[in-house]
């Protein structure tokens, strides 16, 4: 789906997720609505979004009135009772909403959600855990985002093999399915690292990359591709 101008996006229930993802959209300048059935929680956004709305959005009538079957993204994201979200859900998909994206606590609650034909499920607490469960396991790895369909862009430490070489001669995206993003480099360039701890070191992107892009000591390669695939770049070392 292409917009011809910034989409707006409702976000339903302010929990905590709920909370933090219109606290960054509002820091994206975002055409958010936050909406929620408690007044005091909505008073902790006023200000900072132009638009927070405070009804019970499992009432069809009132959803239309306030304009939320209007917007062209909605996130439900109500994470104490899963009956709200299984209403609120039909009827935003029946209003015609293009992407509504639901929160989801079990495989049963997918399984409901997905028969129902919601564009994307929120699995929040799973989604953290899998990414601190790759940094755990995975030194050096970050799992910045999930696309679908099993692709994600990850972060990794440059491997040792790959130090020296080119894009063009490595040719990642033949042999592993891979595609280099872009590099991030140490500000300083420095291969030096036994004095500098990792999280004292500061980076720069290089743009996108081309084939004569070498890849140098201590750069970060941000990736897109299958994870199964990204971890074979790793075990290239």
């Amino acid at each position: 789906m292409i917009y011809k101008s910034s989409p707006q996006i409702a976000v339903i229930g302010l929990g905590v997720f709920g909370m933090s993802l219109v606290k960054t959209l509002a820091k994206e300048d975002a055409d958010v609505i936050a909406v929620d059935i408690n007044m005091e929680t909505l008073d902790e956004v006023k200000g900072t979004v132009e638009h927070s709305i405070c009804f019970d959005a499992t009432d069809p009538d009132q959803l239309k009135s306030h304009g939320i079957t209007d917007v062209d993204i909605a996130v439900i994201a109500i994470g104490e009772d899963f009956e709200p979200v299984v209403l609120i859900t039909m009827e935003l998909i029946k209003a015609g909403v293009d992407r509504v994206y639901a929160r989801a606590n079990s495989d049963t609650q997918e399984q409901i959600l997905n028969k129902i034909g919601v564009f994307e499920i929120i699995h929040p607490e799973r989604q953290v855990a899998e990414r601190m469960g790759i940094s755990l396991h995975r030194q050096g790895m970050k799992d910045l985002l999930e696309l679908g369909d099993d692709l994600s862009v990850l972060e990794i430490d440059a491997p040792e093999s790959m130090i020296g070489e080119t894009l063009n001669s490595l040719n990642l995206r033949e042999r592993y399915g891979i595609n280099i993003l872009t590099i991030k480099r140490q500000k300083n360039d420095s291969s030096d690292e036994s004095e500098e701890k990792e999280e004292e070191k500061e980076y720069h992107s290089i743009g996108i990359p081309d084939a004569k892009s070498k890849i140098k000591s201590g750069d970060r390669l941000v990736l897109m591709g299958h994870k199964k695939d990204c971890e074979k770049i790793i075990d290239l070392d």
